[in-house]
């Protein structure tokens, strides 16, 4: 999360200034950053030694809200931080994605990034589960496909307002 905030604030207060520099970052470091970001994500996903546990339960949620809801109503009672790095830590993960417009011009488009990253989270929370890492829930992608969305419409807000 520091690495996303350090990447923001560089890229709006030095560079957001001048569009021509703007561009010239994003088109040679946004492709080390989103890899080097990728990497870690995957490295928190299944080989963080906090993945695996044996009271771990692991299990296929398929009830869209279900975890939301225990969360905000029995969670949040005991542990607060819990609830936030569960719901937010969700979001917040995946909004440097949506910038990916800027690499595959495909993926300019809501709906194949969208598709796109549906896909893929679904793949990411099949594979927890398939290799015991943890549970396949469908909250955790509908909250990584809302991150996505965030950063998708972050990109195409900032990249119109730089652009005038």
């Amino acid at each position: 999360m520091l690495l996303l905030y350090l990447f923001s604030f560089f890229l709006n207060n030095f560079i957001g200034s001048n569009l021509f520099l703007m561009r010239l970052f994003v088109n040679r470091y946004y492709p080390v950053f989103i890899n080097v970001y990728t990497i870690w994500i995957l490295y928190l996903l299944f080989f963080a030694s906090f993945r695996y546990s044996p009271t771990i339960l692991f299990e296929i949620k398929t009830v869209p809200f279900e975890t939301i809801s225990e969360y905000s109503t029995e969670v949040i009672k005991w542990n607060k931080l819990d609830f936030f790095k569960n719901i937010f830590g969700n979001i917040i993960l995946f909004i440097p994605y949506g910038f990916l417009g800027i690499l595959y011009p495909k993926l300019n488009q809501f709906r194949w990034m969208v598709i796109s990253f549906f896909i893929i989270i679904n793949i990411l929370e099949f594979s927890q589960f398939y290799f015991n890492r943890g549970m396949a829930d469908i909250d955790d992608v509908i909250l990584n496909t809302s991150g996505v969305i965030i950063g998708f419409f972050i990109y195409k807000k900032w990249f119109f307002i730089k652009g005038r």
